[in-house]
């Protein structure tokens, strides 16, 4: 009977089924013990016995759920942090790597389209170099929160994936609503209101972007490097633009 106690509560069930199961085997260890005919006395020894034991163990139980609960939220954080870029917020590249690959899987599975969209800040090295890591710090969360603002649904997530390099993963877009968020972040960028030492900064992005239609059968590798290509044709074009391409 001991066994089956330990076993219930040392498992960390929830506070209250762990103590109905304890109750519950009081009544039937009472109920055994009196069949049993032993004396009053031996009969209270033994139950103060098991609910001396049977407290430890809820205590432990509760213990034991608050750890875990702990445990839970530190792993959560923990993850969060490592997909989350420190400076803009956005998610990181590693969970770009993740989510393109995940995305374009459910995509091909659902015969989904799905959009990825590569920015690039114009000339960012520049001004870095002559107003400071602060100022191109500033632009750089300037530049985030321009994109975040443009990832409405919860299939559109931002991302930072290194140095003035960013990207949009857009699931189930059509190739109007795609274009549409590439000039709206340009307009928005190169509307931007930044100043340095009372002179203001002008900042502009050049994006490449591609909307693989629902039928169409893609590795996520292929996606990457056809958004790069048109990313590299709206720099060469005269930047301060974007380039989209459908397949």
């Amino acid at each position: 009977m001991l066994i089956i106690m330990f076993g219930c509560l040392l498992m960390v069930l929830p506070i209250k089924p762990a103590a109905i199961a304890t109750v519950i085997i009081l009544c039937v260890f009472s109920a055994v013990n009196i069949h049993l005919s032993h004396s009053l006395t031996d009969l209270i020894f033994m139950l103060i016995i098991f609910i001396v034991v049977a407290g430890i163990c809820l205590i432990i139980n509760l213990i034991g759920q608050k750890t875990l609960y702990q445990n839970y939220l530190l792993i959560n954080r923990l993850y969060n942090e490592s997909i989350t870029d420190g400076l803009t917020k956005l998610n990181n590249r590693r969970s770009f790597q993740e989510q393109i690959v995940r995305l374009n899987a459910i995509a091909v599975r659902d015969n989904a389209a799905l959009g990825l969209i590569f920015i690039d800040a114009d000339y960012f090295k520049i001004v870095n170099d002559s107003c400071g890591h602060s100022m191109g710090d500033e632009v750089l969360k300037k530049l985030a929160r321009v994109i975040k603002n443009k990832c409405r649904r919860t299939e559109d997530i931002g991302f930072r994936i290194g140095g003035d390099e960013f990207a949009v993963i857009l699931y189930g877009v059509n190739r109007a609503k795609l274009e549409e968020t590439c000039l709206e972040i340009v307009t928005d960028v190169a509307s931007l209101n930044l100043n340095h030492n009372d002179k203001a900064i002008k900042v502009s992005v050049s994006i490449g972007a591609i909307l693989k239609s629902g039928n169409t059968k893609i590795s996520s590798d292929k996606l990457v490097k056809i958004a790069d290509e048109y990313l590299y044709e709206a720099k060469e074009n005269g930047r301060n633009q974007h380039c989209l391409k459908t397949i």
